[in-house]
C-alpha cells in the first residue's frame, strides 16, 4: 500500500470539507478553530488503519499552525499545551472524538 505521508517538511493537503483557513487556522465551514469536530471525525476515518500516521500528520499541521499563528500575532499565540491538545491530543485511540 502506498504511503499517505507527505515528503519531509510538507503536510498532506486537507481533502476534508472542513479544511483550515490559513493563517488563522479556523474551519472553512465556520465551526471554530481547526481541526473542528467534523474534521477530526473525518481524519480519524481516513487514517483508521494508521493511527500513528494520523498523529504524525497532525504534528505536521501543529508545526505549520504554530509558525502561522506566531507570524500573525506573536503576543496571542495559544500556549504549547493548548496547541498540543488541539492538534495531537485527540488522535490517540480511546480519546473523545
Amino acid at each position: 500500500m502506498p504511503s499517505r505521508h507527505a515528503p519531509s517538511g510538507h503536510c498532506l493537503p486537507i481533502s476534508v470539507g472542513h479544511a483550515p483557513i490559513r493563517p488563522i487556522w479556523h474551519c472553512r465551514r465556520g465551526c471554530g478553530v481547526w481541526p473542528c469536530p467534523t474534521a477530526r471525525l473525518t481524519l480519524r476515518a481516513v487514517f483508521d488503519d494508521d493511527p500513528a500516521g494520523l498523529s504524525i500528520e497532525m504534528a505536521c499541521y501543529l508545526f505549520e499552525a504554530t509558525g502561522d499563528l506566531v507570524k500573525l500575532n506573536p503576543n496571542e499565540v495559544p500556549g504549547p499545551d493548548a496547541l498540543f491538545i488541539r492538534f495531537i491530543g485527540w488522535t490517540r485511540r480511546g480519546t473523545p472524538r
